[in-house]
């Protein structure tokens, strides 16, 4: 196979094309993961989503058509799981204390109060490209955003450069294609020791992301904090979920699922798989309980 290794966005990507493929596809798939990583990301500054950010109330801003296209993506999400998987918590997770890249053990800024109104809807968008600031609440596409990258760059992979098979792997979040004679076993690590393996998937076609609450974990204060928060309230996610992967068609679906893996009880992620992912499984680690797979859609 020919590869590519990259780090960035704080992840190492590693992309597996067949050998000998007559398309110069590395400099394009690298481009593309740089300009989201410089462009998309709330930790820089003067770039095209800070501009957002930084809009008054009423103001407009006409953005590029594929940051548009991942923000209007990331909220049907948003109001398909009632605000509980949501893009607009920039301020929430900086007052959390998570305002710097990881890795990090402490946070910098103390706990305030002072936490804006969650509103319903904080942008209205356009069908121009054109977003409009409704509320003080601010964007964070965080995981979503690489998840978003990664099925962009796939499509454009197997549509344009081989049809036989690819895999794109984002620090786990891993979209994959095969015409039919390349299987492709995927890994689930464990969540204390990425290096040991507790789990496997074989598949040909689809996508898988997992999200935990160890590595992205930080004290702010004596406060034990991590990066998923309740998109309702603002707060970090209480539960017992340690780890969550989740195998879909779709790493969009995946990359949300795994999220409201942390969010929703068995009873309503069950429904939400569902009523949402036609075909779909997710393999969860909870605190002192043996890890399992659960499947939805298939009947």
């Amino acid at each position: 196979m020919d590869t590519l290794a990259l780090q960035i966005m704080n992840t190492e990507f590693y992309i597996a094309m067949p050998k000998g493929v007559h398309f110069v596809w590395k400099e394009k798939a690298e481009k593309w993961l740089q300009y989201v990583a410089q462009e998309w990301s709330r930790f820089q500054s003067n770039n095209e989503l800070s501009q957002l950010n930084d809009l008054e109330i009423g103001e407009t801003l006409r953005i590029s058509s594929l940051l548009y296209d991942c923000l209007v993506q990331a909220d049907r999400y948003y109001q398909l799981s009632n605000g509980l998987f949501s893009p607009y918590l920039k301020r929430q997770l900086e007052q959390h204390g998570y305002n710097q890249s990881f890795p990090f053990d402490e946070a910098k800024s103390k706990a305030f109060q002072n936490k804006p109104l969650l509103a319903d809807q904080p942008f209205q968008f356009f069908g121009d490209a054109q977003v409009m600031k409704i509320a003080q609440q601010e964007i964070d596409l965080g995981g979503f955003a690489k998840g978003y990258a990664i099925e962009k760059l796939a499509n454009w992979l197997e549509e344009e450069v081989s049809p036989d098979f690819g895999l794109i792997d984002g620090g786990g979040d891993m979209k994959m294609w095969s015409s039919g004679e390349k299987t492709w076993t995927i890994g689930v690590a464990d969540a204390w020791d990425i290096d040991k393996e507790i789990s496997s998937i074989k598949m040909q076609t689809g996508a898988i992301a997992t999200s935990n609450r160890v590595y992205r974990s930080w004290m702010q204060g004596t406060m034990k904090k991590h990066h998923l928060l309740n998109g309702q309230t603002g707060e970090i996610a209480n539960t017992e979920v340690l780890q969550a992967s989740v195998v879909t068609p779709s790493l969009s679906d995946a990359e949300v699922g795994a999220k409201l893996c942390f969010l929703m009880d068995e009873g309503e992620l069950q429904q939400w798989f569902e009523n949402n992912c036609q075909q779909s499984a997710r393999f969860l680690v909870k605190d002192g309980q043996a890890p399992n797979w659960i499947m939805a859609g298939v009947k």
